[in-house]
């Protein structure tokens, strides 16, 4: 990683990023995060989870960012409820909530450490009263997405869409689940950017001089 760009001025410590499925977000973010000398919470994110947890991340991967199914919340009711009938044992070591909250923790913990660009996760929300933080949405129109998710997971159309779809509907459930707010509400932002539009190089240059003149 590049070192902290000098130019950069201002409070903010954390750029969060929030983003569709096709819109870029990775490839905005990893960016951004090199533009500004900043550490990338994404991938790393979910490691730093995962350490929490005691597991391996790919463990961590299918609860990520989604809220518990009905069985997932039956089993947590009786193991707390009744714990003779389904010991605490028996329950999954990480599941979306136990996720959820390991995520919190770490969001805003980075406020205190080194700045940072993180991706996903909330974080837009569990920061959203604090001026050290800028919150970006990247948004694009879905045939565009569509057609980037044939590439990025080499698959057909329809089975790109259906992604797409399954992916906005966990995001939107996440962020009403834990949040009580509305996933692509613009007024959880301070900056959103067109993706389909605009270049996703061109996408972190804004928000890189979103923060260097001081609106962040």
């Amino acid at each position: 990683m590049s070192q902290p760009n000098p130019e950069i001025t201002g409070s903010t410590r954390i750029v969060t990023v929030s983003r569709q499925l096709g819109a870029g977000g990775a490839a905005v973010a990893t960016r951004l995060a090199d533009l500004l000398g900043w550490r990338l919470l994404d991938r790393a994110l979910v490691e730093k989870i995962a350490e929490e947890l005691k597991v391996a991340p790919e463990q961590v991967e299918p609860h990520d960012e989604r809220v518990e199914s009905f069985v997932e919340r039956l089993g947590q009711y009786l193991s707390e409820g009744y714990p003779e009938i389904l010991p605490i044992p028996m329950l999954p070591p990480v599941s979306p909530d136990r996720t959820a909250r390991a995520a919190r923790r770490i969001v805003t913990a980075a406020l205190d450490e080194s700045p940072a660009v993180i991706v996903g996760h909330g974080a837009q929300c569990v920061l959203r009263d604090d001026p050290r933080a800028f919150h970006v949405l990247l948004f694009a129109p879905l045939e565009v997405r569509i057609q980037r998710a044939t590439v990025r997971y080499g698959v057909d159309e329809e089975t790109a869409a259906e992604r797409i779809r399954e992916s906005d509907a966990n995001r939107r459930a996440y962020i009403r689940e834990h949040f009580d707010r509305e996933w692509l509400d613009p007024r959880v932002y301070h900056l959103s950017i067109d993706t389909g539009r605009v270049a996703m190089e061109k996408a972190a240059e804004l928000i890189e001089l979103a923060i260097r003149e001081g609106l962040g």
